[in-house]
């Protein structure tokens, strides 16, 4: 049981570690290109006059909710729920 364990958590480690090292490896010019690829900005006047300002996937609605102050993204296909 205890092999197991510590099999599970040195593979959660290794792939954790392969992740940092893959990123810090593409540079901040790619890494910018490929999370501005996917994404749309979504923005929201307050009642204070400033604009808030979120970041949601290409098939996610912009989800706003001024009365419990959330500003999210909604699901893939099912909007704002």
């Amino acid at each position: 049981m205890k092999r197991t364990i510590l099999t599970v958590g040195f593979a959660a480690i290794v792939a954790l570690a392969g992740t940092i090292a893959f990123d810090a490896m593409r540079g901040p010019e790619q890494g910018a290109a490929i999370a501005a690829k996917g994404y749309k900005t979504c923005k929201s006047k307050l009642s204070t006059g400033k604009t808030k300002t979120w970041r949601c996937g290409q098939d996610q609605a912009c989800c706003v909710n001024k009365s419990l102050n959330l500003y999210v993204c909604g699901y893939p296909g099912l909007g704002c729920l």
